[in-house]
């Protein structure tokens, strides 16, 4: 049998295609498939990008058969919704919602990834495609078992019907990955969304990839600008043992911890926002600038607490505040070179786009 090869990332108007080694599916041919068609350049209004992710996900689900389709698209109440995880097939209690990557042809692969470019943010496509690249590494680094660690592993589900008349949401993930998103009157809302990796650097091609060090290194930047005071008061005596509001945990709230940051310079809140902006820089740009926005009339009320090295090293940090909780933790090795991290975004006011589902 020939490799299978499937689209894998794009940044703007770029896409670069990853392979995957294995049997190629009934239907399709051993040879690379076209690329998506790629995202354009000038950034669109929330109403326009909206209205281009629904009519890409209506094209991706066109693709599917009778099967395929009553897997993909499930009810937006579907209690289903909260079966994500970060752990690899056959760690998990339940099957995971959708279509698996490594069931589809080269077309419907095509059309899976053309959604994602376009339903998140150039940026936000490079960093989820990236996690699902590394999952190649790490079966190297694990001798070869693709069973659990592999790009094929990784499903797409909607919830409800994609429509720019309706709410609707959708679901993209498997091994280190789970990206939550709810569409209501144009904006996409994020919560909860898991983003982990290992190895954290990896090559890929003649390209030496990291898709997680700009977060990591964002908030290093974030300790590094508190003076020796607040620095005191953000760093704690001993970290929790990994993210406390990953996976299962639906409805957590951490006890506030560290140092808060109403009383900041301008320029240290900035730093913390621009860390922040990361997260929130998934999604499309109108849905994360309004998100921001409403983190910035939070800032008063906004904690962020650390334990580790600036330098290096294994780390953990948490920021909190009403609507906002981000957690980042280093842990140990399955077996791939460098870290391992895990991190969790999710707005407690709004899982799964409830709040705002039920305002619409």
């Amino acid at each position: 049998m020939g490799p299978r090869l499937l689209a894998a990332a794009a940044v703007v108007a770029a896409v670069v295609l990853v392979g995957c080694d294995g049997e190629a599916p009934r239907g399709a041919t051993a040879i690379e498939p076209t690329s998506p068609t790629p995202v354009p350049v000038a950034s669109p209004t929330e109403s326009e990008a909206t209205s281009t992710a629904v009519t890409v996900a209506n094209a991706f689900i066109a693709e599917l058969t009778e099967a395929q389709r009553a897997a993909a698209v499930l009810a937006l109440g579907d209690p289903a919704r909260a079966n994500w995880s970060n752990l690899p097939p056959g760690s998990v209690r339940f099957e995971r919602n959708g279509v698996r990557i490594g069931d589809l042809d080269l077309e419907q692969t095509d059309a899976l990834h053309h959604f994602l470019a376009v339903a998140l943010s150039p940026a936000g496509y490079e960093v989820v495609t990236g996690i699902v690249r590394a999952e190649d590494a790490l079966a190297k680094s694990r001798g070869g078992d693709r069973s659990r660690f592999s790009a094929d592993n990784y499903w797409l589900a909607f919830f409800g019907e994609p429509s720019d008349q309706a709410p609707w949401g959708w679901q993209f993930g498997g091994h280190h990955l789970a990206v939550n998103v709810t569409v209501v009157d144009g904006r996409s809302y994020l919560s909860p969304t898991f983003l982990g990796i290992e190895p954290a650097t990896f090559t890929h091609g003649n390209s030496t990839m990291a898709p997680l060090d700009p977060f990591a290194n964002a908030v290093r930047a974030v300790i590094s600008a508190l003076d020796g005071e607040t620095r005191a008061r953000a760093t704690l005596a001993s970290r929790p043992n990994g993210v406390q509001t990953g996976a299962g945990r639906d409805g957590v709230v951490p006890e506030i911890q560290g140092a808060a940051a109403g009383d900041w310079s301008a320029e240290q809140q900035q730093v913390l926002l621009d860390a922040i902006g990361l997260w929130v820089g998934v999604l499309d740009a109108a849905s994360g600038q309004a998100r921001m926005d409403e983190i910035r009339g939070e800032m008063d009320d906004l904690h962020f607490a650390w334990h580790g090295e600036v330098d290096g090293g294994s780390i953990y940090f948490r920021i909190q505040g009403p609507s906002l909780i981000i957690e980042f933790s280093t842990e140990g090795r399955l077996g791939g070179a460098g870290p391992h991290y895990h991190s969790v975004y999710r707005n407690p006011s709004n899982e799964y786009g409830q709040a705002a589902v039920a305002g619409s």
